[in-house]
């Protein structure tokens, strides 16, 4: 009998793998640990993924760093973090990845769920487990993975008889897709509209950012609320964003190598080297960029906030401010840039200092901030804001709200029509009033 048990430390997750005698004595211990580097070379950051020997994996160097150079950083270290995982398993079973069958996928997706079991081969100890939907987001990546590699006939690509609908923008008929024979059904327990926030909610976070804060945190949230600015869109503006002309002020959303990952523009052309701020692709709107309409109320308050929090005389903060919040310029070689929205020490704000500050002001507006669910993002209900207040206020269609969204699916916009937890409250209560008008008898 083989036991496994799942451990962690520095390096991240590994395994030990021991065989146990008829006795149940210990006889031959092996520890399984794929690890995973960074290393930036020439303007270029490479990933690197190990095996137990610390030899690199050339097919996964490749993958990560040629077939993947055009991905967003986060998809890179995603991909590194589930191929990390699928090593893991082809090591601890003594698999080969091009002749997985269909029972060695089924035990690779319980290694992922981390399925503790005891059987008589194998006496399972993990302690990491995985959603339906992270799994299926793994698998994804192994199925790109191994058509990279060319294997055409691994079990991962077969596809089964199940199949799903698939909305196309501006179409009326949706597009059938054939769905994977190695997939995970995934569930939506919640059916409401997502946690927003609404138009009090956003008069007591005014009130409370311009008792207690600054600027900064003004202008974040109405980027977010009146724009529909996700956070990382925020953080990455740049002073050259902002251009103003005759018919008014706009931003432009892009993506710098000087970006850091919390930096990042959804939907734009990922860049990796300076070189492509010149390429075609890169200056095509909505694909290397995309542009939102700035009002100029904000566009002042925008301006007072740099006028003010960007002067500092302090030795520190100069230092900092020239060496941390100088963005790279894509419109000229020779211009200077800085990023918008910096700290009090003269670096560029982290999502993370974001996330304390927008936690403070939540509380001191009176706003629930759910500490259980880690996927709960407080800046998001801004964005969701925004799309409700179109929706109920504006009476914008779904074509129109992607659009203004900035998706690529309607499909991605229809919760935003579902009603509420708290509509659906109120219209169980009213249902039950009316029972009670109607049917007087139920109150004797």
């Amino acid at each position: 009998m083989y036991r496994i048990i799942e451990h962690n430390n520095q390096n991240g997750i590994y395994f030990n793998k021991t065989y146990l005698t008829i006795d149940n004595r210990k006889s031959i211990t092996e520890t399984v640990q794929i690890r995973s580097a960074k290393i930036n070379y020439n303007e270029t950051e490479y990933i690197f993924l190990y095996d137990t020997a610390m030899t690199p994996i050339p097919e996964v160097f490749d993958y990560l760093n040629f077939e993947l150079q055009g991905s967003s950083p986060n998809h890179r270290y995603l991909a590194a973090t589930a191929l990390k995982l699928l090593y893991s398993f082809l090591t601890l079973y003594h698999l080969q990845l091009k002749n997985l069958t269909k029972n060695d996928v089924q035990n690779l997706i319980l290694f992922l769920q981390g399925q503790s079991m005891h059987g008589t081969m194998y006496d399972l100890d993990f302690r990491t487990q995985r959603s339906n939907a992270t799994i299926n987001t793994y698998l994804a990546i192994f199925r790109s993975f191994v058509t990279f590699l060319d294997y055409r006939d691994s079990i991962l690509l077969k596809k089964g008889d199940r199949s799903k609908l698939v909305h196309i923008p501006a179409s009326d008929i949706p597009l059938k897709i054939e769905q994977y024979e190695t997939s995970l059904k995934t569930y939506r327990p919640d059916h409401s509209a997502p946690r927003y926030i609404n138009i009090d909610d956003f008069k007591n976070i005014l009130s409370v950012i311009r008792n207690e804060y600054t600027l900064r945190e003004e202008c974040i949230v109405r980027l977010m609320f009146e724009n529909g600015l996700r956070i990382g869109e925020v953080l990455g503006l740049t002073n050259e964003d902002i251009i103003e002309n005759e018919r008014g002020a706009y931003l432009y959303l892009r993506n710098r190598c000087s970006d850091s990952s919390d930096q990042l523009a959804k939907g734009c052309m990922t860049v990796t080297r300076k070189s492509q701020y010149k390429n075609k692709t890169y200056k095509t709107k909505d694909v290397g960029y995309q542009v939102v309409f700035l009002n100029k109320s904000l566009l002042d308050k925008i301006n007072d906030y740099v006028n003010e929090f960007h002067q500092n005389d302090s030795p520190t903060f100069e230092k900092n401010y020239n060496q941390h919040s100088v963005a790279d310029s894509v419109e000229s070689s020779t211009e200077s840039n800085f990023y918008i929205f910096i700290n009090s020490i003269g670096k560029p704000l982290s999502s993370n200092l974001w996330g304390k500050i927008l936690r403070d002001i939540f509380n001191k507006a009176s706003l629930i901030v759910d500490k259980k669910h880690r996927e709960t993002n407080l800046s998001h209900r801004f964005r969701h804001g925004f799309a409700m207040f179109m929706v109920r206020y504006k009476q914008i269609d779904e074509y129109n709200l992607m659009l203004l969204l900035r998706h690529s699916s309607i499909a991605s916009v229809k919760h935003y029509y579902r009603p509420t937890d708290e509509e659906i409250a109120e219209k169980k209560t009213e249902f039950v009033n009316t029972i009670y008008e109607i049917i007087p008898e139920l109150s004797l």
